[in-house]
């Protein structure tokens, strides 16, 4: 029962429980109005018509509309399934509204399949894309940062259905995490290859013949997938799924960083902006543990 002329449920509950008169099986004549009742129809008496009068003007409690919102809100609930907002953050950040396509499919899938975990889910999904784009280039604008920014992106996806999607439809939305991460990965090995090829051409025609056998041996890397960019990704990759915690994760990213082949110190500068793009990611990601953690 809603809510009427400022009447809680509770009172008017209590109202037609203690005051409704015995159901009658002839018709009536009402008293007030002087109308013919039908038969079977339950009579409020006097005593109950000032109860109601009373309540009816006494104002409501903060706490009263408290309750009666949650009630109407549960109602709401209840009685219909969960809508997807096109208002979400989700599809109209440009940072995340292309991969919103892709991720609106688990919004349907919600444990408790209401509105709220729908809300809920489509705000953390748009936190878990934005903070893959927004920072990256902040100390570092490598293909370093990127394998990074694509392998946390999936790790803080991954923890997102675990919280959100129901059981029996986390392996279905897992694999549209891993298919979408494996997209993004064809793309940046299709632009590392074109990157390579470029280098050979350009050493080709205006480079020295050691120039262009080192052009040609990245090539081949490339091609062989052992390249640095490519072999940087598969460890840091490899670091989410096996290390027992992220900060062991965070740990074998460093490793990998300080790695990187530095003769003469001259990638010196590289990996010290590389270290500290890590930092950002570091913190990102605690922000986002503290935002959803069981």
């Amino acid at each position: 029962m809603g809510v009427i002329s400022g009447v809680t449920d509770s009172v008017a509950r209590g109202f037609i429980a203690t005051n409704a008169g015995e159901a009658t099986t002839n018709a009536v004549t009402e008293s007030i109005t002087g109308k013919t009742l039908p038969a079977s129809v339950v009579m409020i008496s006097p005593e109950g018509r000032a109860r109601l009068a009373q309540a009816s003007a006494e104002p409501l409690t903060a706490e009263q509309q408290e309750e009666n919102l949650k009630d109407l809100h549960a109602g709401k609930s209840a009685g219909q399934a969960p809508a997807i907002n096109l208002g979400y953050d989700l599809f109209n950040d440009p940072n995340t509204q292309w991969d919103a396509r892709t991720f609106s499919p688990l919004l349907g899938m919600t444990s408790d399949n209401t509105q709220a975990s729908m809300d809920a889910f489509a705000a953390a999904l748009h936190d878990a894309l934005a903070d893959g784009q927004v920072g990256r280039n902040q100390y570092d604008n490598t293909d370093t940062s990127e394998a990074m920014a694509l392998t946390l992106t999936q790790a803080r996806l991954h923890k997102l259905v675990e919280k959100y999607v129901a059981p029996d439809r986390q392996q279905q939305a897992t694999k549209i995490v891993d298919d979408m991460t494996a997209d993004k990965i064809a793309v940046r090995e299709a632009r590392t290859l074109l990157s390579a090829q470029g280098m050979l051409d350009i050493a080709t025609q205006y480079g020295t013949g050691a120039m262009q056998a080192e052009a040609r041996d990245y090539l081949n890397q490339v091609q062989s997938g052992t390249a640095r960019p490519q072999v940087e990704l598969a460890a840091m990759l490899a670091a989410t799924t096996l290390s027992k915690n992220m900060e062991a994760t965070f740990s074998a990213f460093a490793d990998v960083i300080n790695n990187t082949p530095n003769p003469d110190n001259k990638a010196q500068s590289s990996i010290e902006n590389a270290l500290k793009q890590l930092d950002v990611y570091r913190k990102q990601w605690d922000d986002f543990y503290q935002k959803n953690a069981e």
